[in-house]
Formats: structure tokens, sequence, C-alpha cells
């Protein structure tokens, strides 16, 4: 596959994730208008095929939405298939009911911060979210601060240990996470660029593309929300100090 066949497939992917995420977190008709708008746009400029393809994808969606009181038990079935599905992905000894998502943001090194994000049966907790001001780094060190946060998170005792813990990133920041973390506490990094999962003992990572829907919207949701948290702490942080300059 060449490169602009990547580019397009991992857009049409992006694509495919955004919708998932309307359609389960209640934005199904923000989800119809955008698709009628984008079916007329692609039908005035004669891409007739594209256009095909937006029309049958709304007409998918009226389908779907035709048995909405089913809806809600249905979300919620795909949320517990998910959870399963991450059990055997990971290979953990029970279903997750608590998992904790973690993200750095700052700027070139300064202002540097970390979030915890709870998601309890596939839902976020957000009276049970975290910020934490990097202390200990300085400069640009991903891994470092990750590890960082990781410590003073699992220093408080009377917090839940949670049944699995995600972090933002690579190879390098798993390594910090798994240095800083008891081996009891199963944990994987999600690595935005790429769109891949690595865990610790295994050699190569999983491609979130090859992930079944429920649990690839499972898994980009705790992320997601992890990096808002974390960068909207940052610009908070960030414009505080300003004014104090």
């Amino acid at each position: 596959m060449d490169i602009y066949s990547k580019q397009k497939e991992k857009t049409r992917y992006r694509a495919n994730i955004n919708a998932i995420k309307k359609i389960l977190s209640g934005k199904s008709r923000t989800l119809k208008k955008e698709l009628a708008r984008r079916m007329q746009t692609l039908a005035e400029k004669r891409k007739y095929e594209e256009a095909r393809i937006a029309r049958d994808q709304l007409a998918s969606l009226e389908r779907i939405f035709e048995h909405s009181p089913y809806l809600k038990k249905e979300i919620t079935e795909e949320r517990a298939r998910a959870l399963l599905l991450l059990k055997d992905l990971i290979g953990l000894a029970k279903v997750p009911r608590r998992i904790e998502g973690y993200d750095i943001s700052h700027h070139q090194g300064s202002s540097s911060v970390g979030s915890m994000v709870v998601f309890e049966n596939g839902m976020p907790q957000k009276n049970a979210y975290r910020k934490f001001i990097i202390r200990s780094v300085s400069g640009i060190n991903d891994p470092a601060m990750m590890g960082e946060v990781l410590v003073r998170r699992l220093a408080h005792t009377e917090w839940e240990i949670p049944d699995l813990i995600l972090i933002d990133g690579g190879k390098a920041q798993l390594g910090a996470a798994r240095a800083s973390v008891a081996k009891n506490i199963p944990l994987a990094a999600l690595a935005k660029r790429e769109e891949e999962l690595y865990m610790p003992g295994k050699s190569e990572p999983i491609r979130l593309m090859a992930l079944s829907p429920p649990l690839l919207y499972l898994l980009t949701s705790i992320r997601d929300e992890a990096h808002r948290f974390a960068v909207s702490f940052h610009r908070k942080r960030q414009h505080r100090l300003v004014l104090k300059s």
C-alpha cells in the first residue's frame, strides 16, 4: 500500500471512530445532519460514488434508530462486551471494572502536568479524576513524567486500586510505567500517532484498527478523555503563570 493509500485509510478509520463515538454518546442527530450535509456537498461536486456511500450510511443510521427504545440496552451490552474483549486481549484475571487512563501535557517541557481519568464499567467517573503538577522532572521527558505521576497516584492507598492502567505513549512510556507500578497491576500503552496498543511482555504492538468496534471505542474514549483532561489543565496552569509574570 502506497503512502497516499495509507493516509486515506487512516483518515477513513478516524472518521469511522468519530461516528461510533457520536452514536454511543447519544449524538446520533448530529451525525445524521453531518452525513446529510456531506452527501449534498459531494453530489454538488459530482463525486457521486462518495455521495452514494454517505447516502447508504445515512440510511443505515436511520434503520438503527428505528429501534431507539432498545438502543440504551444495546449500548450497555456493547460496553460489557468491550470489557470482556479487553480482559481477553490483555490477559486479565477478571473483567476490568475500574480502568484508569493517564496522559502528560506540557509546552516544550514547561508547565508540565499529568492527568488521571477513571472509567468504571466502561463509563467515565469524573468525580474520581485527578490532576498532577510535575515536580521532579525538568525538560522534555515524557516517560519520566509518566513515572512520577504513577508513583504519586499509587501512594494514595485510600484510592481504589485499578484493574487496569492505560497510559498514553509507546514503548518508552510503557517501560517507565512498568518500573513505577507494582507487578500485580496490569497496564498497557496507547500510542496516538501510530494508533497502536503496547503491552508488557509483547514484542509487537497491536494495531487499533484490527480491534472490534466496541473495544476500539472503549480504548480510544479513555485515551482521548485523558488527553483532553491533561491539555485542559495544562492550558489553565500556563494561563495562570502568564498572568503572574
